[in-house]
């Protein structure tokens, strides 16, 4: 990870995050910004019919903290298992993140994705999204289409997030210690237009690959913006 400015001292954003679960006593502040709990019920049916028939529940709570310029900048995923209360059939359930970003607003911007594939470790995968093309294309199994999508930004590198993932919360949201794990995470974002329409306006497509610097695990989540 790289180095913090001065008030980091020198320490790492790894160092960091693990001296602060150290100095917690009982309870966790971690960024909430819809101040939600784990185990909560969420609802996504306002203005997305295609969640009408969907319960979701909060399964775990992922705080990702970066640094970019010296400066750290955090954002949170409510991690969401759906089931559908009309069939309950466990093939229809859905896994999503609702993903929330802070804005130059002081407000938040929330994206929706759906986990696209996992798998272990494949180096030949790596090098993929390592290329410095920035370039990600992704073939529909059943159409034969190619999608290409785009790093975020022309950004080459990999972002390296330290992530606290929290799997249950106090009553006033704080993050329970013996319910919380640290985990690293690289990751590459990237981003497409796709059209709205026949007409001329587009949309932003998103798609993020996540690697578990421990464990070697890759996952890979497509959405779009969503608002709440």
């Amino acid at each position: 990870m790289a180095n913090g400015n001065g008030n980091g001292q020198g320490k790492t954003l790894w160092e960091m995050f693990k001296e602060r679960l150290n100095q917690a006593d009982t309870r966790i502040a971690f960024y909430n910004p819809l101040d939600y709990r784990v185990g909560a019920l969420v609802s996504l049916a306002k203005g997305h019919p295609e969640f009408q028939a969907y319960d979701f529940t909060i399964k775990e709570i992922l705080e990702f903290s970066r640094r970019i310029g010296g400066q750290a900048f955090k954002f949170t995923d409510y991690a969401l298992a759906g089931t559908n209360t009309q069939s309950f059939n466990p093939d229809d359930a859905l896994t999503l993140r609702l993903r929330v970003v802070p804005n130059q607003a002081g407000a938040h911007d929330a994206l929706l994705l759906r986990l696209d594939d996992e798998f272990g470790f494949d180096p030949s995968f790596l090098e993929v999204v390592k290329d410095t093309t920035g370039v990600f294309e992704v073939t529909d199994d059943d159409t034969g289409e190619t999608v290409r999508y785009e790093r975020i930004n022309e950004v080459k590198d990999p972002y390296e997030a330290a992530v606290l993932l929290i799997s249950e919360t106090t009553e006033d949201a704080k993050a329970a210690p013996s319910k919380t794990k640290l985990v690293k995470l690289e990751y590459w974002d990237y981003w497409r237009d796709v059209p709205i329409g026949e007409g001329p306006a587009t949309k932003k497509q998103f798609l993020f690959v996540e690697l578990n610097s421990d464990t070697g695990w890759f996952q890979i989540w497509q959405g779009e913006e969503f608002f709440l």
